[in-house]
């Protein structure tokens, strides 16, 4: 089976059926999931190919997915096919003689013949005779379907506004490349936070993941290893790259570790693009990356704060971030300042003035240019002598937190929950959350957007379906870069006026502490809790997240996740865990027993 070898080699998951019965009433269902789950059909014609009624039920099928059907006419001509002629009208007088024996429905033949005339109608590819080169014609069908797959990839949006982005690129190329082949397969990025290490991976990827088999971008590393799920990201990358889909996690790092590395060693002639974004410690590296069994034909790109991490890994390319220059850091400062790439007249000192004070790192520029965006000069000269007050880099927190401080109270809050809680969260159910604890939740997250201070990203969401299929549906996330993300847990930790936000995973509280709560959750400094996400003494195993109201509204339970360690474990909600004012209730891989009980 060269084709299927070659699908193989190429990272691209495949399933052949080669039936030993006829068709009869019995159909098995592994050939219709396998058929209707496909983003891709490659339908093999030969002569004999309309002789058996099993193939012209799965092209049946294939039609009925309306997904890409790919014809590969061996050794038969199309018109044969579309003019149902030679050896395909005997097949059929042959099949119409069983119908009348009452084998077939006589529907079932007609279907059969529309499905063979229209997919003699699609551009496919011919091979009329045994010695015509059956490599060559394996090379063009995987071809075709990889830049099939590349289509349905979902593209990143590298800047709202890519100001120097082409001498970037160029510059990156330059020192990357040799002959206009990277220089290794593996190639490293260094930057301090906010110089733009993945705008560039970002783009990268959009502008390159054609030429591979398989791609995946794995981003927020950092903090998923912050937050435990490290494992998440090694199922998408053993997904997107078309390893077998796993409809859990993985058990473990070393188990996740283990089956990468053997997919990779399976599929050695691959082609395969990963990006691997904000990784500070080489264990993340180790979880993510098997450099041995890695092959020349892939390409690796990491993003790191940390040389001496690439050094330890042994990334001998590595491509330092610079500063951008006056003009672009101007314009970049007047894009979002003026919503043009020239300032408005009058301001062009203060424009320099701020360009001086952000020292060309692109966040900074970003992050003032929406912090002054509409306000009239004298606000700028205001906002000018505070930012002068820190003016080199390690202070970047002092220059974003001039844009926090300018915000409304519901703002604040709202940026704090995202800080702590909503990185990389689904953004409907945030909103959710924001407009039962009576904040302006579309208003405020849009003046955030405005500001710099959170993005909105599109990206692939793993959804499971009653076919016990994974599959990739478009979904939108908050993100938030990592200084801004510093910035919101430290204004959270200091708060004293609202709910204390609890997000640290190591924090640990007894539930005899909660125990008998009504409507609020008093701490032994009598303190309430905005929310809480820690491991819970006594908690039988759970994860257990709250999400509770701000001082507007009651202090009751508004959203509860729980979240086994275990799938499917077992689950009863506790008494004592209040849900008068319950609106969203997450059960992440749950059985759910009893879910709560009436006295009455």
């Amino acid at each position: 089976m060269p084709l299927y070898n070659s699908l193989q080699q190429a990272g691209i998951r495949t399933y052949v059926d080669a039936p030993e019965t006829e068709l009869g009433d019995y159909f098995p269902s592994a050939i219709k999931n396998a058929i209707s789950s496909a983003t891709i059909h490659i339908a093999i014609l030969s002569p004999q190919y309309a002789e058996s009624a099993w193939c012209l039920a799965e092209l049946s099928l294939m039609f009925q997915t309306r997904a890409r059907i790919i014809p590969v006419f061996y050794g038969v001509q199309p018109s044969d096919f579309r003019y149902i002629k030679n050896e395909v009208a005997d097949a059929f007088r042959k099949h119409e003689e069983k119908e009348k024996e009452g084998r077939y429905p006589k529907h079932d033949i007609q279907q059969w013949k529309e499905c063979l005339q229209n997919v003699s109608g699609i551009k496919g590819y011919e091979m009329k005779e045994q010695n015509d080169d059956l490599k060559k014609l394996c090379d063009d069908v995987v071809s075709a379907v990889v830049k099939e797959k590349q289509k349905r990839k979902i593209l990143f949006q590298v800047a709202k506004y890519e100001v120097g982005l082409d001498e970037l690129v160029k510059d990156f190329y330059s020192h990357c490349q040799r002959n206009g082949q990277m220089r290794d397969k593996i190639i490293g990025i260094i930057g301090m936070g906010g110089s733009g290490k993945t705008t560039l991976a970002k783009y990268l990827f959009n502008h390159k993941h054609s030429e591979f088999s398989g791609s995946t971008s794995l981003f927020d590393v950092r903090e998923n290893h912050v937050k435990g799920t490290l494992t998440s990201l090694q199922s998408k990358l053993l997904n997107d790259l078309g390893g077998e889909i796993n409809q859990h996690e993985f058990c473990s790092i070393e188990d996740g570790i283990a089956v990468i590395k053997d997919y990779f060693q399976k599929n050695p002639e691959s082609k395969f693009l990963v990006v691997i974004d904000d990784v500070d410690h080489k264990n993340q590296l180790d979880a993510l990356l098997p450099t041995d069994a890695l092959n020349h034909n892939s390409l690796v790109i990491v993003t790191t704060r940390d040389e001496r991490l690439l050094i330890q890994a042994g990334v001998r390319v590595r491509y330092k971030m610079k500063e951008m220059n006056p003009q672009h850091s101007r314009e970049l400062l007047c894009w979002h300042a003026f919503h043009r790439k020239s300032c408005k007249s009058g301001f062009d000192n203060l424009v320099d003035s701020f360009v001086q004070v952000c020292g060309g790192l692109p966040l900074a520029l970003q992050v003032m240019g929406g912090h002054v965006f509409g306000s009239d000069k004298a606000y700028w000269k205001l906002q000018l002598n505070i930012a002068k007050e820190a003016r080199v880099h390690k202070d970047i927190k002092h220059k974003l937190k001039i844009s926090y401080d300018a915000l409304e109270e519901d703002e604040k809050q709202i940026f704090m929950d995202v800080a702590c809680f909503f990185i990389g969260e689904d953004v409907n159910r945030a909103k959710s959350i924001w407009r039962a604890s009576g904040w302006r939740a579309e208003h405020g997250l849009q003046t955030l957007k405005d500001r710099c201070l959170v993005e909105v990203e599109t990206c692939l969401e793993m959804t499971d379906y009653p076919d016990s299929k994974c599959h990739y549906e478009p979904g939108f996330k908050l993100r938030m870069h990592d200084h801004l993300r510093d910035l919101g847990r430290e204004m959270a930790d200091n708060e004293t006026s609202h709910p204390r936000r609890l997000w640290r995973p190591e924090d640990r509280i007894d539930i005899s502490e909660f125990e008998g709560i009504q409507d609020t959750h008093p701490d032994s400094e009598g303190k309430s809790f905005r929310c809480f996400a820690c491991d819970l003494i006594r908690a039988d195993a759970l994860h257990i997240t709250y999400f509770l109201g701000s001082s507007k509204t009651s202090t009751s339970l508004q959203c509860l996740q729980l979240q086994p360690m275990h799938t499917l474990s077992l689950l009863t909600i506790r008494e004592w865990i209040p849900l008068q004012n319950l609106h969203t209730l997450s059960l992440q891989r749950v059985l759910p027993t009893i879910l709560w009980q009436r006295d009455d």
